[in-house]
């Protein structure tokens, strides 16, 4: 991510959509949402903002409270003069951050969680109950460009591993399989910059500009 980071212009308002930092392990009884950072986690995340070289614009995360944690812990690493004014209030917590449009037609019930990624990046409509890649997609843009920081600075914003897959697949063509082979990592992501209408996306090396890639209205008009 760091030779990612390097190519982007310096007086561009950037972003950066990622997944948190490590968190415990699978809870016994489901509830993933109370699953919060490790030590490990914690330190790691603050390690990124170590190497954080740009002035911070504006920070925002899944409403799970490990997202919000991780945005703290690399705030927390970065230095002064690079954050100045900003408060943990000031982290917003967006709900295309932490859900995706499964969930509303059913969620991933009787579906397999590599299997229903595998289907929205193969095409198959069947076992992905009509949800495209592209409605998924749609979705997570418009939260990311929702938020915009002043022209050179880096926006954090923090999901899961879910919504950077998705990102990933749509723009870039990411394939998993029913296994998971490259699957995102903890705190990886892509980089972001320009507007929602003409946008520039770096991930794993890859550069790639994007204009009028659909957005949730007009897919929603579309079907």
């Amino acid at each position: 991510m760091t030779s990612d980071a390097a190519r982007i212009p310096d007086d561009v308002n950037a972003k950066l959509f990622m997944r948190h930092s490590i968190r415990f392990e699978n809870p016994p009884d489901g509830n993933y949402d109370a699953l919060l950072l490790t030590q490990e986690g914690i330190e790691l995340a603050k390690k990124i903002g170590e190497s954080i070289d740009r002035p911070l614009g504006k920070c925002a995360s899944s409403t799970v409270k490990r997202c919000g944690q991780t945005v703290e812990a690399i705030t927390s690493g970065m230095r002064p003069d690079l954050k100045k004014g900003f408060a943990k209030e000031k982290v917003l917590r967006l709900a295309p951050f932490s859900s995706l449009v499964i969930d509303s037609a059913g969620g991933l019930t009787g579906i397999g969680w590599h299997e229903y990624f595998n289907a929205l990046q193969t095409g198959d409509t069947v076992t992905s109950r009509g949800v495209t890649v592209e409605q998924e997609a749609a979705s997570i843009l418009d939260g990311i460009f929702s938020v915009n920081g002043e022209p050179g600075t880096l926006d954090l914003l923090c999901s899961h591993d879910c919504h950077v897959v998705v990102l990933a697949s749509a723009l870039f063509g990411l394939k998993t399989g029913l296994d998971g082979h490259d699957w995102c990592r903890y705190t990886e992501g892509l980089f972001l910059y320009g507007t929602r209408d003409n946008f520039t996306a770096l991930w794993r090396g890859e550069e790639k500009n994007f204009i009028n890639f659909p957005n949730s209205q007009k897919i929603k008009k579309n079907d």
